[in-house]
Order: C-alpha cells, then structure tokens, then sequence
C-alpha cells in the first residue's frame, strides 16, 4: 500500500449509518408507504413558501380514513398506530400538536398531526416528491446487497445511474480502484478495480481513479485520490488524500449532483 495509507484521519462523526438500513425497512411496507404518500400529498397542497402549512396537517384517525377511502387498506386505529411509530423511529416523519380538540368515549381531546420531515430522504439521495418505483428500486437493491454478505469480505453496490444494480465483493486482502473507464491508465488495471461508465460525467479526476478503498487494522477505509468533484459519505465530504475509516451501511457519493456514483457500502459486523 502506497504511504499516504499510513496517515489515519480521525473517523467523521456522521448520524448512525443502521438509520438507513431502518429507513429502508421502513418503506418497503404497503400500509407505511402508502401513509408517506399521503402526507406527501398534503404537503404538496398545502404547504405555503415560508414551510407553513394553509390547514392543519392530518390527524391519526383522518389518515387511517384516507387509507381505506383511498387505498383499501382497513386496518384498526392500535394497528395504526404501530405503523405510525415504526415511521417515526425511522426518522421519516414527525409528531407535532395541533390546535383542534376530537371527540372520544371520555370527552374532547387533543391530537398530534403527522407531517414528513424535511430531510426524510436525504440519506437516500431522494427528494420528497419521490415515485414509488424509485424508492422501491432503492430497496430491492439494498436486499441484493444483503445477499452476498460473507465473513472477510464488504460489498459494494451502486445505486444510480448506468451501473445501478451492479454488486462488488470485495475481500479484506485487496485493494480497490474506483473510477471512470475514462480515467484509469493502464498501469491502474493492474490492480482490482470498479469500472464506472463514462456516463458519470461528475466522477472524475486528473491522471489518478477517484477512490481507493482498502481494509487495514480492522477497518474498511477509503482513500480520495484527489478527484475534482470530492468524494461524500453521507453529506459529509472526506479530505482527499486522508485515510477515512468507513461505518457500516454507508452511501458514498462520488462527486454532488447529477453526474455523480452513489454507492452502498456494507459488511457482515
């Protein structure tokens, strides 16, 4: 290994990476998404420019009535209620009071309104207004990830673009060059290397691949080479040059916007 994979950086303080993992188990569930469209829906009407909102979000008792008007999904209040908690431990919503009081068996009470959270997907690289084959999509990737998890090795898929689908296993004695087609010498083949299409045109570099990723003392690492675009995990972009430890179920972002790699990380522990 090359000497600038001797000097460690201290290991960025990014959100617990398993929240991805929770949120993606969290959509792939029919009464769960089913209710996330739902608040998108009203928040596409109804939210004003300044993130106010022109009428009160939904209650508990209207968004299970939208369930089975809408979407033929009866099921009771408790159960509900159970789904309402999964999302909310999922980070993708939140809970807020509301200035309306509702009848019950022992009088009128008050209730909390549901909205989506303003950053429920950007962990994901999705915006709000998702589309149900998008973020389905994210989740049959994340469960062929799953599939080839092995003791000794992590696995890498990407996420978008012309490569999406595409599953790598790597083994903890080798290291790997990421990048373009475009970018790598010939030299670079000699290693193992994970051969982006041209067409992201955002992942780029100057006479070098835009990733290294190797396992040195127990830890998945990565290396950016210097690349023009940066390299991301999470949001948090990584020094280039500067070794940087890798938590387990982690997006790298080859570059913001369009143009860019997104590529799911993962290991068995």
């Amino acid at each position: 290994m090359s000497g600038d994979e001797n000097n460690y950086t201290e290991i960025i303080d990014f959100e617990d990476s398993n929240l991805i993992s929770v949120k993606l188990a969290a959509i792939n569930n029919k009464v769960r998404f089913s209710i996330l469209e739902i608040l998108r829906d009203f928040q596409k009407l109804n939210m004003n420019q300044d993130n106010t909102f022109k009428k009160e979000p939904y209650y508990s008792r209207e968004i299970n009535d939208i369930l089975f008007k809408k979407y033929d999904i009866d099921i009771s209040i408790q159960m509900f209620g159970q789904h309402i908690k999964q999302l909310l431990a999922a980070d993708l919503i939140e809970e807020i009071p509301l200035k309306k009081e509702v009848p019950n068996k022992s009088g009128a009470r008050n209730v909390n309104g549901y909205i989506l959270k303003a950053d429920a997907f950007e962990e994901l690289f999705l915006e709000v207004n998702f589309l149900s084959d998008e973020l389905f999509s994210f989740f049959d990737l994340y469960k062929v990830n799953q599939k080839f998890y092995e003791e000794n090795y992590c696995i890498l898929t990407i996420f978008n673009g012309a490569d999406k689908g595409k599953t790598f296993k790597v083994h903890k004695d080798e290291t790997v060059l990421i990048g373009r087609k475009a970018d790598f010498s010939a030299g670079d083949l000699a290693s193992f290397t994970i051969l982006l299409d041209n067409s992201y045109t955002a992942v780029s570099n100057v006479g070098k691949p835009h990733l290294k990723l190797f396992h040195k003392d127990g830890n998945w690492c990565v290396v950016d080479g210097g690349s023009t675009n940066g390299t991301f995990i999470g949001n948090n972009e990584i020094m280039p040059g500067k070794v940087t430890p890798l938590r387990k179920n982690s997006f790298l972002k080859l570059s913001r916007g369009e143009g860019g790699a997104v590529i799911y990380y993962s290991i068995t522990k």
